[in-house]
This record gives structure tokens, sequence and C-alpha cells, in this order.
């Protein structure tokens, strides 16, 4: 017996002497989604951990809020979350969630609320503690504090067709029509807002980009609408006869120009001055795949054009004028690669899944 007291006293006292291991999977992301960035510089990304994870503008990750019950809320890791795909935020820095069937608020100080959606999923409009949601993919905010989002136009949207529902500042809901009828897009995916209320939707199986006014008016505003279902083959130039393929992310900078991701051609583009233009991103043209062809996935730094990427996603500026790109998003790796306005593309921030460890652990 005074054997295993002895051996159970040197265990105790060889594991104190090393030190506690922080789990490296609370502070990093998989699959990320959306991206945004607030006043001072800090970066905010949604992805299939299910919790909203913050980087420090020196690019370091950390868990801001997520990680208990699904759907609970509450402050920071005391709040829970159940399917965590777009991201917004608004000019004091609340951050707005896409999440299932709800929208959860988040404050700077981590406080997590919901202000709208049931856990009953449906498509109804009304007041926000009433209306209900099939599932939420996309979101954005406007200057009045008026939030838009993609959701399923139907149960389980097996034919890809969404809708756009629109939150007013007071909390009532309602669903964008097209006419008389609901307005339907096929997966769409990143949506913006400009300083004048306008709203853009890239309507990725369109191969086009939708612009939706304050008051309802819709418009195309680059690219093609369903001209063709296959072969949308990419195409710069002026906005009326310019090719978009499959436009992902959105962010709108400062002077009103538009910038995309397109996820399959592992570009960055920017329409601005009735034109289209390749700002980002490089890669040859395969087409034994998909008639529309995809551009050689890559991963590199350095100049613009030159710079390769692998499925980039969401995107968005910060006060500097930085562009921060999420990028293998259709991987367990998910990288934040950063465009200067200088035009050189970096790696900001990334992480990789460790078999080793089982862990997403950050990688230099």
């Amino acid at each position: 017996m005074k054997r295993i007291f002895l051996l159970q006293l040197l265990v105790l006292s060889f594991t104190q002497l090393i030190p506690a291991q922080t789990p490296k999977l609370t502070g990093a992301f998989a699959a990320s989604f959306g991206i945004v960035a607030d006043s001072k510089g800090n970066l905010f990304v949604t992805g299939l951990n299910g919790k909203i994870i913050k980087i420090t503008p020196e690019g370091k990750a950390e868990l801001f809020a997520g990680g208990a019950r699904m759907g609970k809320d509450g402050t920071g890791k005391e709040a829970g979350f159940t399917d965590t795909e777009g991201i917004a935020i608004d000019a004091d820095d609340n951050l707005y969630v896409a999440d299932g069937q709800r929208i959860r608020k988040i404050s700077p100080a981590a406080v997590v609320t919901t202000i709208a959606g049931t856990k009953v999923a449906g498509l109804r409009d009304g007041d926000r503690t009433t209306a209900a949601f099939w599932n939420i993919e996309n979101i954005a905010i406007d200057n009045s504090g008026t939030i838009y989002v993609t959701d399923y136009a139907q149960a389980g949207a097996s034919t890809g067709e969404y809708c756009i529902r629109k939150i007013t500042a007071d909390g009532y809901v309602t669903t964008i029509k097209n006419g008389d009828s609901m307005l339907v897009l096929k997966y769409p995916r990143g949506l913006g807002c400009d300083a004048e209320g306008n709203l853009y939707v890239n309507a990725s199986v369109s191969h086009c980009i939708k612009k939706i006014s304050p008051s309802g008016v819709i418009t195309t505003i680059a690219g093609q609408c369903d001209k063709t279902k296959f072969n949308s083959v990419y195409k710069e130039g002026d906005i009326k006869t310019a090719v978009l393929t499959c436009p992902s992310g959105m962010a709108i900078a400062e002077n009103g120009d538009i910038y995309i991701t397109d996820s399959r051609l592992q570009r960055i583009i920017k329409i601005a001055n009735n034109k289209v233009t390749t700002v980002a991103g490089t890669g040859k043209f395969n087409f034994s795949g998909n008639p529309a062809g995809a551009a050689e996935p890559g991963y590199a730094d350095g100049k613009a054009l030159t710079a390769r990427f692998d499925s980039p996603n969401g995107i968005a500026f910060d006060s500097n004028g930085n562009l921060y790109i999420i990028d293998r998003s259709n991987s367990n790796n998910s990288y934040i690669r950063k465009l200067s306005p200088d035009g050189m593309v970096t790696t900001f921030c990334k992480h990789e899944w460790n078999p080793k460890t089982s862990q997403y652990e950050e990688v230099e």
C-alpha cells in the first residue's frame, strides 16, 4: 500500500511539472464561410465549428463566442450556435450571424442574443418574435439597420431555390417580391449593401449580380443572368458584355466599388466604372470537368495577379482598405489571405487539421 501511495505522489508531482495545454481547437476555424472587420481592425469569422472566431490585427485567432448548448443566448463561450454561416457588422461593431432558423446579434462585449426567428422552421413574415425562417445562409445590414438574409424558398430547398427576407430596424420581417410573386434566386451567395441602401446579391448559378433598390426595383449590374446554363465562361470588360462564372463572396469598398470572389475561377474580381476586371488570382482554365471551365487551384502569395487561391469565399474590407479573403473554404484547412492596397497578397492567418493531435492548429 505504501508503494502505491508513493507511486501516486510521484505521478502527481511529475504532472504538476508539465505546463497546462490550452485546447488548440478553441481558437481554430475550419471550412470558414463569412468574415467581417470591426473598427479596431479585428476580424470575425464563421465556419463549420459553430463558433465565432476573432482574429486580432496581429493575426492571432481566439474564441469570441460559442461552444455552449445549441441556440443558447449568453456571453462569449456561454452562448451556443446551431449553424453559423453568414456574418455582418454594423457601424457600432455589433455582429449579426445567420444561424440556421434564427438571426443572432453579438455585441462588442460578446453578448449573444436572438433578434429574429423561432425554433420552428418555416416561411412566415411578421413581427421578428413570430416570423419564421427555413434556413438562413447569407446576411447583410445597411446603414439604417435593415437586415437582409437569404433563406430557403421552400422546405429543404432541394431545388436550390432561395428567397430574400428583409428585417427592418424595428423588427418586422417581409419577403422580397419580384412583381406580385416572391423573388426566387438559384443558390445566391454573397450579399452587400452600399451607402445608398441598395442591396447586391451574387446569383451564383445564374452567373450574375443583382441589385435591389430600397424601393424594390430589381436590376442586373454585371453578368449575363441565366443566358447560359452550363457555358458561362468568364469574360472581363464592359458590364453589358462581361460574363461571370460563379460569383461567391462580396464586399463593397467605401467608394462603392464591388469586389467578389469566384470560387471556381480562383480569382478576386472588381466591378467598377462599368467594367469587370480581375484584381487578384490566376491559374489555367480547365474545361475537362465542367463546360464552363474552372481555374487550377493553388496557393501562392505575391503580386496580386500572380497570387494563387483555392476556392476563395467570404471577403471583407477593413478601415485601411485591406481586403481579407477566406481561402481554402472547401476544405478543413482555412486560410485568411490579405490583399493590401499596394497590390500584394499575403497570408494573414491560417489553421490546418493535425491528424496527430486531432485538432485544428495554427500554422506559421
